[in-house]
Parts: structure tokens; sequence; C-alpha cells
């Protein structure tokens, strides 16, 4: 019999036998020995059966037995569950263990109605680590409620990994905090709140500062510019600089800023790990530093600055994490690395292959996590293919070659537009393929129920395949455009002429390239009534939601304003371009219609996003629309 597909992640081996029972009234539990006991009380196991029952049971109803058992040969995150006439068997070698049995009865127990069918499940997972990065240093920084909401979300996947990436000011450095008056970040006290609510659920909370490269917020201070490569900006083939985001890695101040980060931030951390991300350091060993890079090459002049910052964690008696990029076009620094630094590798388009650098950090005996991501930075409403192809290709080679784990990434660029719900395809995917590869690759079906049941909570059952249809718009583009979408890129550069707009495009590919990005050719064909037409589906599609969860009403007004976005940016392509208009009256007719449908999203946003997130970040976020809306009001001369 197939693995049911109310079973998420689809565990490793599902036998059932074909009978059943009456659904429990009841639990009674039971213990082998005392390290049973030990867990059981650990875990509240009791009451935590208890309460996935529909109504408190009266002790003169017959019980169901629960039986729950210690068995050191399992895996120490896997698990044995058992339903027969007998009860039910719970064995595991470690609470952990026991902790994701329970998140598997609960699903069983809240999708089977009236019997439940007797089974056998043995489990564990692939990837030892199992992880979601979620960042915050770009604009947007969640309410405390909504961090514990999403610990518990991912808890639920069987992840054991977060992190919260920072580059800017998103927690509260009191040596600095004058430097950003205008910032609402995290406090010492909020993270360590939040390092113990995740490790109650077996999750790890690992600190995550860059240090290097994207250092953009700190470099455009005045009193830090100088720590800059190039504190005028970066010198390009491009018709303009690139920004001051690399700290000049000779300058001992660079190092003692960095420090002074690591020093405040690090204590409020029970995990033995410390991102010290160091990734795209662009223009490094070009500016301030050339002499040192001319001495001795640019990739030991990047790895002389990392072992400063390696002996920084490590006086924290923490472990180094660092993003993998340099040494992917530096190998040579690759048997240079202390054994104790993990190696985040990470890429972001499905055509992109995890496989060749994989295979050489597992000859070099790197320890190494692959890291894919959602795909829903840069465009609104994700882009689903894009997100299966690249996470199948991280997990299939990371398992292939030795990964110790897989962290999904949810960057912000673009302005940090999407929704939480935008977000839940890509995590649920990445928890289904590092927790069982082949049980999980093509369960789209298992994928798509959990969406809908657990993460978005909607009865109608459509919710999974909404979002992941959401996030294919993008394929009505018809753009080469890489890591995003050409609607969130339309309504980041604003109103144009059709010439301007061109030529801008046509410098996308040499930006990529600039960025490390494959440079394809700019191509699109885009069609206007085609996108309407589909906007028009999905908009009754969210109207068709049955959402009873206690933020029901603000995901559904999250996916509107989703779908506002999405028909502004292809309103704005339809004017630039002039399709379909019977005269200039009639184009000026839909420059104000756009005009009034981006106040309402706008108005939607800010609303939208301080129902979650901090209000620091919250005028950069919106700085596109509110220059958009400007344009408009040039252009109809108001």
């Amino acid at each position: 019999m197939m693995t049911p597909v109310y079973l998420y992640p689809q565990p490793r081996r599902y036998v059932a036998s074909g009978e059943s029972s009456p659904a429990a009234e009841r639990f009674v539990v039971r213990h082998a020995d005392q390290e049973a006991l030990w867990m059981a009380e650990k875990l509240n196991v009791a009451n935590r059966l208890a309460g996935l029952l529909k109504a408190e049971a009266s002790t003169n109803l017959p019980a169901t037995l629960v039986f729950i058992e210690h068995q050191s040969g399992l895996h120490p995150q896997g698990y044995i569950l058992e339903w027969s006439p007998a009860g039910l068997r719970l064995a595991a070698s470690t609470a952990q263990g026991l902790y994701y049995a329970l998140l598997t009865a609960r699903q069983m127990i809240d999708a089977q109605q009236g019997e439940w069918m007797h089974c056998l499940i043995e489990d564990e997972p692939d990837f030892p680590v199992r992880g979601v990065m979620l960042d915050i240093g770009r604009n947007k920084i969640p309410k405390m409620e909504a961090l514990f909401a999403s610990v518990d979300r991912i808890s639920e996947l069987k992840y054991n990994h977060l992190q919260l990436y920072m580059e800017g000011y998103s927690f509260h450095y009191e040596k600095y905090s004058a430097l950003f008056p205008d910032a609402t970040p995290l406090t010492a006290a909020e993270y360590r709140e939040l390092d113990a609510y995740a490790a109650e659920r077996f999750v790890d909370l690992v600190p995550s500062q860059n240090c290097l490269g994207h250092m953009w917020p700190w470099l455009s201070k005045p009193e830090l510019r100088d720590l800059a490569e190039h504190p005028d900006g970066m010198p390009s083939p491009l018709p303009f600089k690139i920004p001051p985001t690399t700290m000049n890695p000779v300058d001992k101040r660079s190092a003692a800023l960095a420090k002074d980060l690591f020093d405040e931030l690090l204590p409020n951390f029970s995990s033995e790990y410390v991102n010290l991300n160091m990734d795209e350091p662009f223009g490094l060993g070009t500016g301030v530093s050339k002499e040192r890079a001319d001495e001795i090459g640019v990739g030991k002049l990047y790895l002389e600055y990392a072992e400063q910052m390696f002996a920084v964690a490590r006086s924290h008696d923490k472990k180094p994490m660092m993003w993998g990029d340099v040494l992917t076009h530096h190998p040579e620094l690759i048997s240079l690395l202390p054994d104790d630094v993990t190696v985040l590798h990470w890429n972001y388009d499905e055509p992109i292959p995890y496989e060749p650098h994989c295979r050489r950090l597992q000859e070099n005996n790197i320890r190494y996590y692959v890291c894919p991501g959602t795909s829903t930075w840069s465009s609104i409403a994700g882009r689903t293919d894009n997100m299966l192809g690249n996470i199948a290709d991280a997990a299939k080679n990371g398992k292939a070659y030795g990964a110790a784990g897989l962290i999904v990434a949810d960057w912000g660029d673009g302005g940090h537009w999407q929704v939480p719900a935008v977000s839940y395809p890509g995590y649920a995917y990445a928890a289904g393929a590092s927790w069982q590869l082949d049980a999980n690759l093509d369960q789209l079906d298992a994928l798509k129920f959990h969406i809908s049941r657990r993460m978005l909570q909607d009865g109608s059952g459509i919710g999974g395949e909404l979002l992941m249809t959401l996030g294919r718009y993008y394929l009505l583009e018809r753009c080469t455009i890489e890591n995003g979408t050409y609607t969130n890129y339309l309504i980041n550069h604003g109103l144009s002429s059709r010439e301007d707009l061109e030529r801008d495009t046509q410098l996308l590919p040499r930006i990529a390239a600039l960025l490390g990005g494959v440079g394809t050719p700019f191509r699109l064909d885009y069609r206007y009534p085609e996108m309407d037409k589909w906007l028009a589906v999905r908009r009754e599609e969210i109207e068709a939601l049955e959402l009873y969860g206690s933020d029901s009403e603000l995901v559904k007004d999250e996916l509107r304003n989703t779908l506002r976005l999405i028909k502004q940016g292809a309103g704005l392509h339809r004017y630039i371009c002039g399709q379909e208009f019977a005269n200039s009256a009639a184009q000026t007719d839909w420059l104000k219609h756009l005009h009034a449908d981006l106040q309402t999203a706008l108005r939607e946003f800010e609303r939208l996003w301080l129902a979650r997130n901090r209000e620091g970040g919250l005028t950069a976020s919106t700085a596109a629309f509110h220059k958009l809306l400007k344009q408009y009001e040039e252009q109809l001369g108001q």
C-alpha cells in the first residue's frame, strides 16, 4: 500500500496491515523502561497526545494504550511508529527521535476520521541537519509572534536548524545604536527567548551575521565609509559604480568592527555554530587592498581575513560556518580550511549544477551543507519550477556526495515583497527532500496536502496548488531574467520610455555576470491579455479558500495584494510598450487606473507589513512604490 498523502515529509518506510481500529477516545501512556520514561516526561507525551483529541476525555471512556520504547540502535533522529490492535507503539533512541514520532502520529490522528489504519512506520532522515535561512537583513524583521510561528512551522516539517540572516542593523548592537536611530532590531533578550523556544522544538537557532561582503548598511555611514574596499564605489564596465559593499580586509579596523558585532551577538545563542557568511565580497583585492592581493593573491587575502573571523568564533566556543562561493572561484583554498569549518555551498538557479563543487568538497573531506533557495525573492509570488529543480538538484547531489546538511534560503532581495505564504512551497519541498529524498522528491500531492491543511490551514484543499500556481506567473513573462522576475524588476525600475527600458534591460546580463550569474542574453515575450486572464482565475481561487487559522483574513489579504502587485507590473509593461490602446486618451486613462491601483496596493502593503513585522525597513521596502507613484503623478501633470 502506498504511503498516505497526509504524511509529510513522507517516511522512509510505511507498511499497512489493511486493518483498522476505532479512533481513540483517550490515551494511556506506558513506558518500557526508565530511559523511555525520561524521554516521555521530557516531551510531556501524555499531554501532547491528549491535546490531539477532539475534546477532553472522560476517564470512563475506553483507553488506547501508547507504549513508549527506548531503542539505542535507532538513528538519533529516527523512530518507529506502529498502530496495531494493541494500540500505538513509539520507539526512539533519543527525545528528538520521539518528538518526530509524535509529529507523525499527530498527522495521522488529524487526518483520519473514525477509523485509524494499522501500520508500521520506520523512519529516519537522510541529512542530519535540515534547515531554513530566513533573511532579516533586507528590510523585513518579523515581530516575535511571527518568529515563534515560523519556528513552529519549520519544526512541524522536521527541520532542526534555523538562521536569521543579518547584514545590516537587525540586532541591537549597543555600541553602534546611534548610527541606526530608525531601526527596530531584535534585542539580546528577544534572541535568548527565541533561542529557548526553538530548542524546545529541537531547532538549533544559529547566529548569522555578515562581516566582509554585503556590508553596505554599515559602510554607507560616513563614520565607517573609509573601511570599504572601494569607499567611493566600485568601478565596473557598466555606466555606474557599484556602491561600497565589501570591507577592506587589510584594515585592522574592519576585523575590529566585525569582532565588536560578534562579541555582542554570540553570547545570546546556545548553538555551537555561527555563520560568518563572508560571501560575495565584490571587488575584493581590487581597491584599497590591491597591494596585498598582488603580493599573495586574492584567495589568500580572503583566507587571511577569514582566519581572523574563525578565531573570533572560537573565542566564543562556536564552530564557524561560511558560504562557499569564494571557494568555488578559488578552489586552492579548500585544502587550507580548518577542520572545524562548515562550508555552505549555494546556488539558486536551476540550470547551475551542484555536482562539481559537491564532488570537490567531498574529495577534500570538507564538512559542508547544500543550500538551495525558495526562489521567492525578487519575484513577488515565487518561481515554483526553478525552486523545485534547484532544491532537487541540491538534495540529490548533496546526498550522493556526503553533505552533512541542507539549508533552504529565503532571501529578501528586490524589496522583500513576498509574503510568508509564498515561501511555503519551498520550505515544504526542501523539508521532504532533506528528510527522505527518494520518498519525497516526486510526491507533490503529499506536498500540496501539507501546505493546504497544515501551513495554510485551508479547508478547501486547493491552497497548496494555488501557491504553486502563483509561483508560475513568471512563465507567462517568457523572460530570461536571472534570479528574479521581470515584473519585480519592472516595478523597481519604474516608469520610463520604451526605448530606455529596452536599453536598461539589455544591461541585465552584464550585471548578472558581474555579480556571479550566468549572464543569459535578455529576451522577453510578454502578452498582457494572457496575464490578465491568468490573474482573474487566481483571484477566484483566492476567494474560494476556506482558511480557518487565527490569521486567516490576514493570509487572504496578503495573497490578494500579491496579485495586485503582479497586476501592477503587467499594467506598467502594457503602458510603457503601448499595447492595445485605441488612442492616447485611452493610454492616459490606463495610467490613471495604474495610479489608483498602486495607491491601494501600497496602503495594503504597509498595513500587512505592520501586522507581522517591525516598522524599521518598511520605508526602504516601499521606496520603489513611492517613486513609481510620483512618476505617475508627474506624467499625469498632478
